[in-house]
C-alpha cells in the first residue's frame, strides 16, 4: 500500500463536499502528524464573536480523515465511528490549524488524536477521534 502524497491529500480536499463550506486546506502531512488550515470565516462566528464548536470538530474530523488517508491510500476509505471534544479555550475572528496523529491503525479501527491550535500552539480543543476501515 503506497502512502499518499501531500499533493493527492489536497486534491481529495478540495474535492470534498462534506468540508467545503470551511475552506479548509492542507498545510503539512508526513507519516507522524497531519496539519490543515480552516480560515476565519463569519459563518462560523457563534454570538461574542468566537468560532463555533462545530467547526472545531470537522477540522479535527478532517485532519484525522487527511492523515489516515496519508497510511492506507486515497483509494481506501474509513469513517468516523466516534469524537470526543474538550473545548479549551476560545479562537476569536482567526484562522484556526488542526494537527491529527494516528496512534493505533488497526486493522478494522483506527484511533488517534486531533488539537485545534492557533500559529504559535495555543490550544483551542483536544479530540479523541476513532474511525472505523470501510474497506
Amino acid at each position: 500500500m503506497s502512502k499518499a502524497s501531500k499533493r493527492a491529500l489536497q486534491q481529495l480536499l478540495s474535492k470534498a463536499r462534506f468540508v467545503g463550506g470551511y475552506g479548509m486546506r492542507l498545510v503539512a502531512v508526513d507519516d507522524k502528524a497531519c496539519t490543515i488550515a480552516m480560515p476565519f470565516r463569519r459563518s462560523l462566528e457563534r454570538p461574542g464573536g468566537t468560532v463555533n464548536g462545530p467547526a472545531f470538530m470537522a477540522a479535527a474530523d478532517c485532519a484525522m480523515w487527511l492523515a489516515i488517508k496519508r497510511h492506507i491510500g486515497v483509494e481506501h476509505d474509513a469513517v468516523t465511528s466516534e469524537l470526543n471534544t474538550a473545548f479549551l479555550n476560545a479562537a476569536r475572528r482567526q484562522t484556526v490549524y488542526c494537527t491529527a496523529r494516528v496512534l493505533k491503525m488497526g486493522k478494522r479501527i483506527i484511533y488517534g488524536t486531533a488539537e485545534c491550535h492557533d500559529g504559535k500552539g495555543r490550544l483551542f480543543t483536544h479530540h479523541t477521534v476513532t474511525y472505523a476501515r470501510v474497506t
